[in-house]
């Protein structure tokens, strides 16, 4: 008996949580930024963009897909890597955005070098 009530507790502070992290999140969304990120018509069918922003990888870009999600406010990085590598020592192109509440940041993921994608801000 014990145990289901220690079940029972732990799933109705798991419910509280969520329920209140999802209104906390939904009560914040206006006040945060846009990060979208095209990939170019011409960046390869073969060939996926690893996205990550502040580092964390948040998307994985296939042919004729795009990123499109808020962002808070404040500083960040948003970086893109190729996939397959071009080169073995490949750096991911990194750009510093220094994101404001209600503005859309808006990038296109293009080769500007035969072995470097990068991010061309639009």
């Amino acid at each position: 008996m014990k145990i289901i009530n220690s079940v029972l507790i732990a799933g109705i502070l798991w419910l509280t949580q969520s329920l209140m992290a999802g209104t906390l999140v939904q009560a914040s969304s206006a006040d945060n930024a846009r990060l979208i990120v095209n990939r170019s018509a011409d960046f390869g069918v073969e060939e996926s963009i690893n996205l990550a922003v502040d580092g964390v990888p948040v998307a994985v870009l296939g042919f004729n897909q795009n990123y499109n999600a808020a962002l808070p406010p404040g500083k960040h990085v948003v970086s893109i890597t190729a996939n397959p590598k071009t080169s073995p020592d490949q750096s991911p192109n990194q750009i510093p955005l220094n994101a404001e509440s209600g503005k859309t940041y808006t990038f296109t993921a293009a080769w500007t070098d035969s072995e470097r994608a990068s991010l061309v801000e639009q």
